[in-house]
């Protein structure tokens, strides 16, 4: 007998934190969960928007990226009204999905090319320096026992602590700072990455994952079994399978 599964999800900035399509990422999650017939509340938080009910309530939160601009413009809010509900999401194994320059806040702190120290939420254990030139190109992941694509456009390179896990490890271009061969950082269900691209849409695996954790979050069950209660046969993935493999120079790894 079908059965109806709701998740909520929580976009921070949509309109400011959404350099290179990041959007992208929240709009394929809920695609993706309606393959399983998973209905989603989605919610915009932006400046000025507490809305402490909406995100206490919240299994999944998604932040883009943006530059040093962008960043500047929401930091007060961000410290001041988004801190403690991240942090609280957290020890209650929500999840995030934070990229680029959300990513880096989510870190210790952020260095700017003149040395202006930007303190970050700490999520992370680690920081963020800004050098020439960029690391730009595309990319290639192992993680999640799987392999993730993405493009990477940052001038930060952040150097994670000792401890502190990294989302991947780099297999082709840059990742976090380009010489230690780790892409991004986990903490708990946080993930941060510089995968830009869109990252969802790219690996869908991936997608499924956090959907996963998301139901077993809230209800404590898994995908799998929500395609059984829902009468799912199969989920056509040729459109994705095939879009990773059309990435000319990603294809010996996809």
């Amino acid at each position: 007998m079908e059965k109806n599964f709701e998740l909520s999800a929580i976009d921070l900035y949509p309109e400011i934190m959404n350099i290179y399509g990041d959007r992208g990422n929240i709009i394929y999650f809920k695609y993706r969960c309606s393959l399983y017939g998973i209905n989603i509340n989605v919610f915009d938080v932006s400046i000025g928007t507490v809305a402490e009910k909406v995100c206490s309530e919240a299994d999944i939160f998604f932040m883009g990226g943006g530059q040093d601009a962008e960043q500047a413009l929401i930091y007060e809010d961000f410290i001041n009204n988004k801190k403690n509900i991240l942090i609280e999401a957290l020890e209650k194994n929500k999840i995030m999905l934070a990229v680029c320059g959300s990513y880096q806040l989510l870190c210790d702190y952020y260095k700017s090319l003149d040395n202006k120290i930007i303190k970050g939420i700490s999520v992370f254990k680690g920081h963020t320096e800004s050098k020439t030139p960029r690391l730009i190109g595309n990319i290639v992941v192992e993680a999640e026992d799987s392999v993730l694509v993405g493009f990477e456009n940052h001038g930060g390179r952040t150097y994670l602590e000792k401890g502190q896990s990294a989302f991947g490890r780099v297999l082709k271009g840059c990742g976090n700072n380009g010489e230690d061969k780790t892409e991004g950082a986990r903490t708990g269900n946080f993930f941060g990455t510089y995968l830009h691209g869109s990252f969802l849409p790219k690996n869908f695996v991936f997608c499924d994952y956090l959907i996963d954790t998301a139901l077993k979050n809230k209800y404590g069950i898994s995908i799998s079994e929500v395609i059984k209660i829902n009468g799912i046969d199969k989920i056509d993935n040729d459109f994705e399978i095939s879009a990773r493999k059309d990435i000319a120079d990603l294809r010996k790894f996809v």
